[in-house]
């Protein structure tokens, strides 16, 4: 005779999956949000698509440096090879991206050196600050938050017609294997901490979504 199994299904989930459960509220409002409800329905305006390229990439340059916290504070060689790998692709990949895309749009530097909105500065410095100054799932927690997003709205935006050639392809970056890769990573990240640490991933988890949020808002604004 075996012993009842007293363990709910909720338990038995992937810590990953009860964090954005718990979340469900702030994940479902940015899955719903007006920038991506607008790429879906084919009707986000060249201007906001402009203006958030320009804000996408100042972060671009941020999340380097938020995955360089992370790869300092990486448990092992493992994580550290992987992060590198991150690191290479946001550099020479990422940024490679923005510079052709920019010539195409001919957005100027000009153009990219005017003040950032206020909720683009939050969601740049808040991000940062968590990797900075918490520990190494707490950088996790916030990059699976932004990158599980991405993956899973643009993986469903990707199904849908898009006519403008460059923002497909940007939509199409975030749902190719290696993007959705990335976030699973993150997610085996947060599956593998201490269960100790599942309030603060949570916690800094929904922070990243709270921003996030925001910054979709700055281009309509």
């Amino acid at each position: 005779m075996t012993a009842k199994d007293n363990t709910t299904p909720m338990t038995k989930a992937r810590l990953s999956d009860r964090i954005r459960q718990a979340n469900a509220d702030v994940w479902d409002k940015m899955q719903a949000h007006r920038f991506v409800v607008d790429i879906e329905a084919d009707r986000l305006s060249p201007q906001a698509f402009r203006a958030y390229l320009i804000y996408e990439c100042d972060f671009v340059e941020t999340a380097m440096l938020i995955f360089g916290h992370m790869l300092v504070k990486a448990p092992g060689l493992e994580e550290r090879r992987w992060l590198a790998g991150v690191l290479q692709a946001l550099a020479v990949e990422q940024i490679g991206y923005f510079e052709r895309t920019f010539a195409a749009l001919k957005i100027t530097p000009q153009d990219r050196a005017r003040a950032l909105p206020a909720s683009v500065l939050a969601f740049r410095d808040g991000m940062l600050a968590i990797a900075r100054d918490g520990t190494y799932h707490d950088g996790v927690a916030i990059m699976l938050a932004a990158e599980w997003l991405y993956a899973t709205w643009c993986s469903r935006a990707a199904r849908h017609t898009i006519s403008d050639p460059i923002l497909r392809r940007w939509v199409d970056l975030h749902a190719e294997p290696e993007f959705l890769a990335q976030a699973d990573w993150l997610r085996r990240q947060v599956d593998a901490a201490d269960p100790a640490q599942a309030e603060a991933i949570g916690a800094n988890f929904r922070r990243a979504i709270e921003l996030e949020v925001g910054f979709h808002q700055a281009p309509f604004e």
